[in-house]
């Protein structure tokens, strides 16, 4: 995503952590701010780089589109598994047929009345609530 998006820096914290534990070995992390073609670009002079990549872990499902198009490119479909994060409905396609082997979500939705409960919370001089959590769904095929 974009570096300095809090969104972005929790969601690669995390993944870094995942991959630490798990003992993988992390090539590179790029920032593609959130955009389809500049995933892309970025995936690409990945995969061009390192020629043995297993995975591309993108921090929305937009990047993970655009890896997916560079992947395909490259013509490395069955060599390099692709995540995304968001479940938006562009991916499920991609999941279905095995092209993203994994979204995560996150609930859009309910952060969204969290933030605007907060906001009224706010205007009205209260005090705005505790940090509220949403789970987080696994999608796969």
């Amino acid at each position: 995503g974009v570096p300095t998006a809090f969104n972005g820096q929790q969601r690669r914290a995390g993944f870094e952590d995942a991959m630490q534990e798990a003992g993988m070995k992390v090539v590179s992390i790029q920032a593609g701010n959130w955009e389809m073609e500049k995933a892309s670009a970025v995936a690409a002079a990945i995969l061009s780089e390192h020629t043995n990549l297993k995975a591309l872990l993108c921090a929305n499902d937009n990047m993970a589109l655009g890896a997916v198009s560079a992947i395909q490119s490259a013509g490395k479909q069955e060599q390099v598994l692709v995540a995304g994060f968001d479940n938006i409905s562009a991916i499920r396609p991609l999941i279905e047929d095995g092209r993203v082997i994994a979204t995560a979500d996150q609930h859009a939705a309910d952060l969204a009345v969290f933030g605007i409960e907060a906001a009224l919370k706010i205007l009205k001089k209260e005090a705005p609530p505790a940090d509220q959590t949403t789970t987080v769904d696994l999608i796969t095929r």
